[in-house]
């Protein structure tokens, strides 16, 4: 048994601005089945052998914004680090409350070598908050009597693949690129500009959050729009 190794692996290659907070993978492939004509199985293959996981990071860099730092790392959603194709990005603001810095997970598979374009958003999306112990705002927010206790941001695009004769990997690519924004308050805000987003959750006021045994929290605003695909030189 190898002697045991401390600390988590740059799985990305993203480089010395970004520390590595811990990682989880898993190799999975297709069954294909033929059956008899009494209809028990007569045949089995495994194929298409897809290693696929998460890694965490926290950013370290001087870039106060995520979209310059994830760009300077050529890590957007359907580029291709350390030959795997990052799938999806999502960013946790929720260490803020507690002076730590936000956790950025990548979501990656094998496959792809390379890229014909990316999705990226147009959010500055901080990478730390330095002044005061709180949760940034993404979005524009009027509070009012509310307090936004955490955001949640994500980037996502479905994969769409090709397989050869012997049913593994031949080519596929990303598409439908989207981000979703969960943001999360103490009290109902004002007002929220979200102007090019679909707001698919809200706090209702015809059926209130009410509670008997404290103040109410976790009121969740979920906005979601498409992606613009953009191409990678």
């Amino acid at each position: 048994m190898a002697a045991p190794v401390f600390g988590a692996s740059d799985v990305l290659s993203l480089g010395a601005d970004w520390e590595p907070q811990g990682s989880d993978g898993a190799l999975n492939l297709t069954r294909a089945t033929a059956s008899g004509n009494d209809g028990d199985i007569v045949a089995e293959k495994g194929h298409n052998t897809i290693n696929s996981g998460t890694a965490t990071y926290i950013y370290i860099g001087a870039e106060t914004a995520f979209a310059a730092a994830i760009l300077a790392a050529a890590a957007w959603v359907g580029m291709v680090k350390n030959s795997l194709l990052i799938t999806g990005i999502g960013i946790d603001y929720s260490p803020c409350a507690a002076g730590k810095r936000p956790l950025v997970a990548f979501t990656f598979r094998d496959g792809p070598t390379t890229a014909n374009h990316h999705y990226l958003t147009a959010l500055v999306l901080p990478t730390y908050v330095a002044v005061g112990v709180n949760v940034p705002d993404i979005l524009t927010i009027t509070g009012g009597d509310a307090e936004t206790t955490n955001n949640q941001w994500g980037l996502t695009a479905q994969f769409g693949e090709d397989l050869d004769k012997d049913g593994e990997f031949l080519a596929g690519e990303t598409y439908a690129g989207e981000e979703t924004l969960n943001i999360t308050t103490v009290g109902i805000p004002t007002s929220v500009t979200s102007t090019g987003w679909i707001e698919t959750q809200a706090p209702s006021t015809t059926c209130p959050i009410r509670s008997n045994v404290g103040y109410n929290e976790g009121i969740g605003h979920t906005y979601i729009r498409a992606v613009i695909r953009t191409a990678t030189e």
